[in-house]
């Protein structure tokens, strides 16, 4: 059964998930490439594993794809941004305008360049149907909260403004992300409606970072050698986080908006939530599903029981990962269709 069929709304979210059995593809490819995220080398050692494993050609199949480099001011200096145009775009978008995914690539606000997730935006500009536009932010510790927010907040105002002359529909525009890409594009949904920002179509939370830290029986079962490391999640915290910032404030923990914002999660964008059985921010994950349709909010969701954290950048290696990577960016492009 693939996620388009998987993949769940509101009313019907389950009222709880689990794990069942890893993929074996991923788990030779785990063991082979000993490619972890959070362990205990310096942080600078894990980015460049990352490089030399998943920086790697796209498959012929999507070598076609036009790729844009793009220069766009930013609040600290000017930002990286790569375009990815599909060559043919969502059944139900007029002609001449195409939907958008802005798009915040994980790996624990620490870990991560665009050349590592090029397969995956490949991936989502052509059987999406829609334009990707992926943000080169700003690392840290080199860089601290709230650099990141504030770059993806000037990329969403930047297309906004642009979206006729870039053939986009402004009211079909997305914000996603992975892992920390996925907390930040969580706050960025919350940080518009407070702030009145520009309109997000739909937000996209692939395995998203939505509580440090936590307790959960994910972060127990999947503790360690399942790519994320539970312990690791803490060491990305201290790196992101400025001494004196509270780790349960909404814009760092976006599953705990109800205990510091008046409105909660109330009238926020629809959500796209995705997590995986062999994952420690699986529970989180969830947990943002469901408080999010408490409050009202429309919500689709899907867990992959057999799959881990970072499935969309192991699709080389892994069937099951590049047919639900695959799928995820049908949803997606159905999402924002007319």
């Amino acid at each position: 059964m693939s996620s388009v069929d998987k993949v769940v709304t509101t009313a019907d979210l389950p009222q709880s998930i689990r794990r069942s059995t890893l993929d074996p593809e991923i788990k030779a490819f785990l063991q082979s490439t000993k490619l972890t995220l959070g362990g205990k080398e310096p942080f600078t050692d894990e980015r460049r594993h990352h490089t030399e494993v998943l920086a790697v050609a796209p498959p012929q199949h999507l070598q076609h794809v036009k790729v844009e480099p793009l220069i766009l001011p930013g609040p600290v200096g000017d930002m990286n941004v790569r375009c990815y145009h599909p060559s043919t775009q969502s059944k139900g978008q007029a002609k001449d305008k195409a939907g958008a995914l802005i798009y915040i690539h994980g790996g624990g606000w620490t870990v991560g360049s665009l050349p590592e997730f090029d397969t995956f935006f490949r991936i989502m500009a052509e059987e999406g149907g829609v334009q990707v536009y992926a943000l080169e932010y700003r690392l840290a510790p080199e860089w601290k909260y709230p650099t990141q927010l504030h770059e993806v907040e000037a990329t969403l105002k930047w297309l906004h403004e642009k979206a006729s002359a870039r053939g986009v529909d402004p009211n079909r525009i997305a914000v996603g992300g992975d892992s920390a890409g996925g907390n930040m594009s969580a706050v960025t949904a919350l940080r518009m409606r407070e702030k009145s920002g520009p309109k997000i179509a739909l937000q996209v939370l692939l395995y998203p970072e939505c509580k440090v830290p936590f307790e959960t029986q994910a972060g127990s079962e999947n503790c360690t050698g399942l790519y994320l490391e539970t312990q690791g999640v803490f060491l990305f915290a201290w790196n992101m986080l400025p001494q004196g910032k509270n780790h349960t404030d909404y814009d760092i923990s976006p599953l705990l908006a109800d205990k510091t914002l008046d409105k909660g999660h109330k009238n926020l964008p629809k959500a796209f939530i995705v997590t995986n059985g062999f994952d420690p921010l699986r529970d989180t994950g969830f947990e943002y599903a469901k408080k999010l349709k408490e409050a009202g909010n429309e919500v689709l969701y899907v867990n992959h029981e057999d799959l881990t954290h970072g499935f969309i950048q192991f699709t080389k290696w892994s069937k099951r990962a590049m047919d639900e990577t695959v799928e995820l960016a049908r949803v997606v492009g159905r999402e924002l269709s007319a």
